[in-house]
């Protein structure tokens, strides 16, 4: 078991690693240039070739949808709840409260399951990116707008996918192999920016970013453990929808709010001492649920 957790974790770690010691040594890196890159091509590639390939359960794939949809809308009323008991902003905290590091996801989909795992953690991933692409800039900067869900790539392939998942079609093999190849870059640059984007902390006033961080986890193992009993997820469905629970925040949610004029340190610190919850917590939960 030892063996199995280090082969998943260990890959993660080293990667997010050497992202972070290039990110300190100052290695020219442009965030905004490759999560455009990432985002509107090797993810989508990634998504139409693996759920056109491995092809999960219909039906596991609706619940493991479903249940990201409800982790979603529960973790967000509670999230709500919690800022407005605190008096904390919701533009800075809200993003981050809500939406989880989906690479972290995707890597744990490929390294501890087998393909139609992987497929059902894509499935789990991708409804969080969506709404990651078409509320989180509407959670930063306090006005809701469907638009720029519209112009995105990946909700648009994310369909596609699932149509050729559910029809059985496959797609001709120089097309599928392009698409393998374009697809195989997303973990490993999603992880790389990762560690750039926590090389630029601050490690200044953490003890209650830390502490807000500690009490997100707690929030989101609750929900996502009363999801899969009210569900009855099994299997792989609910080892994933358990492992997700203690994901730290998208460093996404930090590219965002720079984009939209609304670089807060108190964001990027909370993202950060979501991460250290998540290196300590994930192996145990590892060991729990795997």
């Amino acid at each position: 078991m030892l063996t199995h957790i280090l082969d998943i974790l260990v890959p993660i770690y080293v990667i997010v690693l050497l992202g972070y010691l290039l990110g300190r040594g100052k290695f020219p890196w442009a965030n905004t240039h490759v999560a455009p890159l990432v985002f509107h091509v090797a993810l989508p590639a990634l998504v139409i070739h693996h759920l056109a390939n491995d092809r999960a359960d219909p039906i596991q794939m609706l619940w493991m949808m479903l249940a990201s949809l409800v982790i979603l809308l529960v973790s967000m009323i509670a999230s709500y709840l919690l800022l407005r008991l605190r008096g904390l902003s919701y533009r800075t905290y809200m993003a981050p409260m809500l939406l989880s590091n989906m690479a972290i996801c995707l890597a744990l989909g490929e390294l501890g399951f087998n393909s139609k795992g992987f497929a059902l953690a894509i499935g789990f991933a991708s409804v969080v990116l969506i709404f990651q692409f078409g509320a989180g800039p509407s959670l930063i900067l306090g006005s809701f707008k469907w638009r720029p869900l519209l112009k995105q790539v990946f909700p648009w392939a994310f369909i596609l996918a699932l149509a050729l998942m559910f029809s059985g079609v496959h797609l001709p093999s120089y097309v599928d192999r392009t698409l393998g190849f374009l697809g195989s870059m997303t973990i490993p640059l999603i992880l790389l920016s990762l560690g750039f984007a926590l090389a630029d902390t601050k490690f200044t006033g953490m003890l209650r970013p830390l502490i807000g961080a500690g009490v997100r986890m707690v929030i989101f193992v609750g929900v996502n453990y009363c999801v899969a009993m009210l569900l009855g997820l099994e299997g792989d469905t609910r080892k994933i929808v358990l492992l997700v629970a203690v994901l730290p925040a998208s460093t996404i949610n930090i590219m965002m709010a720079k984009n939209c004029g609304c670089d807060d340190p108190d964001m990027t610190r909370f993202v950060f001492c979501t991460n250290i919850w998540m290196t300590v917590a994930l192996p145990v939960a590892m060991w729990l649920v795997l």
